[in-house]
């Protein structure tokens, strides 16, 4: 998640409970974890891009791989939907406003 001056992504993880999330066999060639710890879909129902399921799965409130303190735990590795979803964005203050998360300003001075 990208930010920007207005939304800060830090203690949000908005994203990582509202939105049907994806990975590829790409992302899990690069994040193991993503093979173990989501579902992987059936083929017929699989594409290109969405091969493994992060969220939402049975029992979870949220991605697989978001923290109780609203950090990812594979940030480093995390799949490309997650590296292209924008802080800001209109899905990002949808997110926001499903959840309740209230924008945080990060300061500029």
């Amino acid at each position: 998640m990208a930010q920007t001056s207005e939304y800060d992504c830090t203690n949000c993880g908005a994203c990582c409970r509202c939105f049907p999330i994806f990975a590829s066999a790409e992302d899990a060639e690069q994040e193991i974890r993503i093979k173990s710890e989501t579902r992987r879909l059936e083929p017929h129902l699989a594409t290109k891009d969405k091969v493994y399921q992060l969220y939402p799965l049975p029992f979870h409130q949220r991605c697989a791989f978001l923290l109780q303190d609203q950090l990812c735990s594979i940030y480093a590795t995390r799949p490309e939907v997650c590296r292209r979803f924008a802080a800001g964005s209109t899905q990002c203050i949808e997110a926001r406003e499903r959840s309740g998360v209230v924008k945080h300003h990060t300061s500029t001075k």
